[in-house]
């Protein structure tokens, strides 16, 4: 086990003041408790014999304090005749902490999609039939869509309504344009983050498939949702 060392700064204010008697021996060390000027408890390990090292010193620091973390007050090195005290302490003042708790890694911020988006709702299976009110398929696709849209800000939504041929032009006209509102308003009630809101009723002047056949016809019968100036909030 590392021992780590005490600041020179604290070191002054935790001179050993005072002594106890040897509270245990072996043939390799000599070992004390001892009051800090502080007035807290330390030990003190001595392995000063000429059979003795300071690995037995450091053997004995780190069974006394088992799982908590030795902390060195103070040491002194044994002399070595003709040379400088090197770095083999025989003598050791010591404090066991208990170690801090592991730093936890806050996880990373999830990944935001700032890309445009386009959805199609498909006028027969979430508009009530020649109205514009929203069918239970049509609230949950826009609330996905809010849902998907959590954590961006959007500059722009364009919200185009279009219906097939059938009828009179007045008729799609007004009937595309109060869908695309009813989706326009459904979406502000919801929570979408948007700074501003452009709609649109085409009626049958944009169709994507042949209004020649009922399946083209079905196609045509939509709304279209755009994101335009997508960024993360």
């Amino acid at each position: 086990m590392k021992m780590r060392l005490l600041p020179v700064s604290a070191l002054a204010a935790l001179t050993v003041v005072a002594a106890g008697c040897s509270t245990a021996s072996g043939p390799t060390y000599n070992l004390d408790i001892v009051t800090l000027a502080n007035g807290t408890q330390a030990y003190r390990v001595q392995c000063l014999g000429l059979l003795e090292s300071s690995k037995a010193c450091m053997k004995k620091v780190t069974e006394i304090c088992g799982d908590k973390e030795p902390l060195r007050v103070s040491s002194t090195d044994r002399a070595v005749s003709g040379f400088k005290p090197e770095n083999d302490p025989r003598e050791i003042v010591f404090v066991c902490q208990t170690p801090p708790p592991p730093v936890v890694q806050a996880p990373p911020p999830p990944q935001v999609d700032t890309q445009p988006r386009t959805i199609t709702l498909n006028a027969d299976a979430n508009f009530a039939v020649n109205k514009y009110d929203l069918l239970p398929a049509g609230k949950q696709a826009l609330d996905k869509f809010v849902a998907d849209s959590d954590g961006v800000n959007i500059g722009t939504v364009v919200i185009d309504g279009h219906t097939d041929s059938t009828g009179s032009n007045a008729l799609n006209d007004r009937l595309s344009l109060r869908r695309a509102q009813t989706v326009r308003n459904y979406l502000q009630s919801h929570g979408l983050h948007a700074g501003q809101y452009q709609v649109h009723g085409y009626g049958k002047t944009k169709p994507i498939a042949s209004n020649a056949t009922v399946e083209g016809r079905a196609e045509n019968r939509r709304v279209e949702i755009q994101t335009q100036g997508v960024t993360a909030r």
